[in-house]
């Protein structure tokens, strides 16, 4: 079932989300072998290269990302 997001608002923060926010997910993407750790983030999408290869980084507004969804 695809769910559509037209009726719902999306809450954006225009400023890089801070380290204390990426941190933990970063760290609980590393414990667990198949967690995989997404990121959207225009001008900053960025993961540790310790979980690079099991992370989704993408560079782009996430309100035009989710439009294309």
């Amino acid at each position: 079932m695809r769910r559509r997001w037209s009726s719902q608002k999306v809450v954006r923060n225009k400023q890089n989300t801070p380290g204390i926010i990426k941190y933990p997910f970063w760290q609980m993407t590393y414990q667990n072998p198949k967690a995989v750790y997404a990121c959207v983030n225009q001008g900053e999408a960025f993961a540790p290269k310790e979980i690079e290869e099991r992370s989704i980084c993408i560079d782009g507004d996430i309100g035009e990302v989710l439009e294309c969804l």
